[in-house]
């Protein structure tokens, strides 16, 4: 998930702590039981699409298209 952290620009990357109480809630709030786990939200806060696990990280250019929707 680092390469997307130094690689992304057109947003921010945060980082949430899986076992923690408030990551607990966070994956059971948007369906994400696997770890590493990725997100993406539109400006407005809605989930756009999420990707699980480690071979499926998004490269930046899929982050873009998924934003531009279908």
């Amino acid at each position: 998930m680092r390469r997307i952290e130094r690689n992304w620009r057109e947003g921010r990357v945060l980082y949430v702590e899986a076992l923690s109480p408030a990551g607990r809630a966070f994956g059971r709030a948007y369906g994400l039981r696997l770890t590493p786990a990725f997100a993406l939200f539109d400006p407005q806060g809605r989930l756009i699409r999420t990707w699980v696990g480690a071979a499926d990280v998004p490269s930046p250019a899929e982050l873009r298209e998924s934003l531009r929707g279908p």
